[in-house]
C-alpha cells in the first residue's frame, strides 16, 4: 500500500471518527432522571408465555430489569 494512500485512508477514518463523536452528543438524549428520582415500580400482571397469570410483585427484592419492545416481530 502506497504512502499516499495510507495517508489518505488515515485522513478519512479521522473525520468519520470525529463525526461520529458530533453525531453522538447530538443524538444521544440527556438522562430523564437519576437513581434519586426513581420510584417503586407499580404492581402489575400479565401472562407469561404458558399463559398463567405472572406478578411483578412476586420478585419484590431481587434486582429486575423490564424490556419493553416496540413491536412484535
Amino acid at each position: 500500500m502506497s504512502r499516499r494512500r495510507k495517508i489518505f485512508l488515515t485522513a478519512v477514518f479521522l473525520l468519520l471518527l470525529a463525526a461520529a463523536v458530533v453525531a453522538s452528543k447530538m443524538i444521544l438524549p440527556k438522562p430523564q432522571s437519576s437513581f434519586a428520582d426513581l420510584q417503586p415500580a407499580q404492581d402489575f400482571t400479565l401472562n407469561d408465555q404458558d399463559g398463567k397469570p405472572f406478578t411483578f410483585s412476586s420478585l419484590r427484592g431481587s434486582r429486575v430489569v423490564l424490556v419493553f419492545y416496540r413491536g412484535y416481530w
